[in-house]
This record gives C-alpha cells, structure tokens and sequence, in this order.
C-alpha cells in the first residue's frame, strides 16, 4: 500500500477541505481516505508521501488535444505531450486524429496504443468519422470498436465539419449513444475556411476574410437537428458563441443527448485582443470570438450547459507561429498551463468540477472506469498542487512547441494559480518537481 499524508482535499461539490486527510491507495484503486490526526502510524507502505501544505486534485482529464503523432512531430509527439500533460497535472488524455496519416483504421490505432503503453498519462483515442477526414466515406466503427473498444473516447473529423447529413445520420446511428461523435461544428463556405478571425468591426478593420459566429451556430443546430432524429449522442467541440450556448441549453431541455465542451481560450480570451495587433498567437480555430461570446461562454460553463473544459491543446513550431497572421498555423498550447488559469479565473471547486469530475462521469458512462474523483474504489490518479501564483515560463516546458499563451495584448503576464508539484496515476508517481518528502519502503 502506499499513502499520501497531510493533504486538504479538493472536491468538486465543496471545494477545499478544512481538515488535513491522508489518502492511503494500492495501485488499483484508492483504499481509504482518513483524517490525518486518526492515522495509522503503524504500517509499512511501499511509499509514503507527506504532502503537508498541499491541495490534493483528482487527476485531470483532458477530452480534446493533439499530440500530433504520427506525422508532425516536429510540433508534438506521444511523448512529448504526455510529459507535459502529466507536469500540467493530468492523467488521462484524449487524443484527436487529425495527424498524417488521420487515424483512421485498426493498423494507425494500435500503432498509436503500442506506442502509448509506458506513458505518464492514459491515452485514449478518437479515431476519424470518415476516412482520411474527407467527409466522404465513413470508416468501419465496428472494426474499429471491436478490436480497440477499451482505447476509443470517440469518433471525430476535428479540424474538419461533417458537412453531410447522411453521413451523420449513418454514423450516430452506427454508434447506438455508445460513443459519442465529437464534431467541429462549423459550416463554412469554401473562402472562410482560410480565415481565423472572427467576422466583425476586428476583421473588417484588418481587412481580413472572417468566419462568421453563424458558421457554428447553423452547424450547432444541424447537429441538434440529426441527433435528436435518430437518437444519438452528439458532442460539440469547443463551442464559442452565444446562439450556439441557447442551442445546447434547449437541446438538452427536450432530452436530446447533447453534450459540449469550451477551451480556455473562449472563456477569457475576445477577438478584441486583436484590435491593434493582429498577434499569431491569438490565432485559433473556431476564432476568438466578441467580447458577448466570451461572457456567454463564461455564464454557460457556470450554469453546466457546458459539460466540461477542454485544452484544444495544439502545439506549433516556432517558425509555424511566427508567420503572419493570415499565414500562420491556428492554435494555441495549453497542456502545461491550463489548470492554473482556470483555477486563477474560477477557482479551485470549479476547477475540479468541470477538469475532473465531470468529464470522469463520462468515461465512467462509456468503460466503467472510476475517474474524476478522490473517494474510496476510485482510480487511484492525483495531482498534488501547491497553493500559489505563478507564471509559466517558456525555458521549463515539456511541450516541443511553445506556443503557449505567456502575456496578454498589454505585455502583462498571464497569471495562473495552483501549481502541479506531483503527479500519481494509477498509484504511481508519474510527475515529481521535487518539492515534496518521499519515503520508499522495500
């Protein structure tokens, strides 16, 4: 057995303990949690943490990030993503297909699950829709399902809109509410496609082709639409509009499985930020939105129309990023920072509730698994997080790529709160920043 002594729990409907508890867990599962001042002091375990003065999370759990392996791994790779997800505190992440090849056949996937066996985090996958991300061709789910049922979180063209109904309707159907398919829901016409901007007063300032909040909102309420038909389970990716907010929240009134996700960067960030300076940075697919948007985000995540946050986490070169605005590659890094802004934002109770617990019920609705949080028979899976502020810093990263957000527009750096000191997943210390007193014992 092992133990982690002194820690002030957090949980997703109380925030912070006031008592200091120790967490005693085998490799399987998470045995007993007591007050610190009733332990036992008797016993050998194997280890032995003394985690006085720190906050003891479940493991995140991050249903939306790319690691770019196989094909781009000059940006990211398996590893490379895990290292950074577990010193970002997380346990579990899933992974999208748009790589090169797009995983999407038996022969990728367990490439991806071979490689994936020794990592610091537990990787799932969510292989194409349609073959090769086309949209033309679905690929074989049942194949797919019954070889790697335990690997999959989902079926996705991410990066891509499955524009056909047909092929929607065929695919939710296919699935029978036992998957979910995770869409990029936005409809664009064939010039929008190279635009990453959001439509309005900014683009037009920039002179700059934009895509418009519409382009979502009409695919938001397609997928609706074809969902509720069939009776399927439909997940909107990184949902930032309002209209689309009103979409899901009626949706899911009338009990259509609807369930969606927002990043960070739709929850504190407007296209406003690209005012004066169209920053590369910023560049993100779907775009910043308005000012309206963000806040409609923020109130939609508070009031649980939005299920959960996920990273968008997408790594670029340096070279990739430092092209023009129009020309760079889209997306943001988020793995390494993500919890501390939230918690920053939000705090450390909605942190865990919508970071851990309830993306862990849908893995639990989906494989049985017990993730997302610290209670007896749970997946033994922390992060163990010291209560400060910090910045991060561009020379400390695991990410290959360092397009992270490190300053606002200003110059004023992104502050963050709570940072990671230790990551265990399924019992095992997978992150350590050396802060903390370890006993190892036989």
């Amino acid at each position: 057995m092992k133990i982690i002594r002194n820690c002030q729990i957090v949980d997703h409907s109380i925030g912070v303990h006031n008592s200091r508890e120790d967490i005693i867990f085998n490799d399987e599962e998470i045995i007993e949690i007591i007050d610190s001042n009733n332990r036992r002091n008797d016993g050998n375990f194997e280890i032995d943490i003394n985690a006085d003065g720190l906050l003891a999370f479940p493991g995140l759990i991050d249903i939306h990030s790319h690691f770019r392996d196989p094909g781009e791994t000059h940006k990211e790779d398996l590893k490379s993503g895990s290292n950074a997800a577990a010193k970002g505190g997380y346990t579990t992440v899933v992974v999208m297909p748009n790589t090169h090849p797009a995983i999407d056949s038996p022969d990728i996937i367990s490439k991806i699950v071979n490689k994936s066996r020794g990592l610091p985090v537990r990787i799932f996958i969510a292989p194409c829709i349609t073959l090769g991300r086309k949209g033309f061709e679905l690929v074989n789910f049942t194949e797919i399902i019954n070889e790697f049922q335990s690997n999959i979180f989902g079926f996705s063209d991410d990066g891509d809109y499955l524009r056909d109904n047909d092929l929607l309707s065929r695919s939710l159907i296919d699935l029978d509410g036992k998957f979910p398919i995770l869409d990029h829901a936005e409809d664009l016409e064939k010039e929008a496609m190279e635009g990453s901007i959001n439509e309005g007063d900014v683009s037009k300032k920039h002179n700059l082709v934009g895509r418009s909040a519409e382009a979502e909102i009409n695919a938001v309420k397609r997928d609706i639409e074809v969902a509720k038909k069939v009776n399927g389970w439909i997940h909107i990716q990184h949902v930032s509009t309002k209209k689309s907010l009103d979409l899901i929240k009626k949706a899911k009134k009338d009990g259509v499985r609807v369930t969606c996700e927002v990043s960070p960067h739709h929850l504190f960030f407007s296209d406003k930020m690209l005012e004066e300076r169209l920053n590369p940075a910023y560049k993100v697919n779907p775009p910043l939105r308005s000012e309206k948007d963000m806040n409609a985000c923020l109130s939609g995540l508070k009031s649980g129309v939005i299920d959960v946050i996920a990273t968008d986490h997408a790594p670029h070169s340096q070279e990739e990023k430092s092209k023009s605005f129009k020309d760079c590659s889209a997306g943001i890094s988020w793995m390494e920072n993500s919890f501390g802004l939230i918690s920053y934002k939000l705090g450390y109770q909605f942190a865990c509730e919508r970071m851990s617990y309830y993306p862990g019920s849908i893995f639990s609705e989906l494989f049985g698994i017990k993730l997302g949080q610290l209670a007896e028979g749970f997946t033994p899976d922390f992060t163990l997080i010291s209560d400060v502020e910090w910045t991060l810093d561009h020379l400390s990263l695991e990410s290959k790529s360092s397009n992270y957000i490190f300053n606002y527009p200003d110059g004023s750096p992104v502050q963050l709160k709570g940072k990671p000191v230790m990551t265990i997943m399924n019992g095992k210390i997978v992150f350590n920043a050396g802060e903390l007193s370890i006993k190892f014992n036989g």
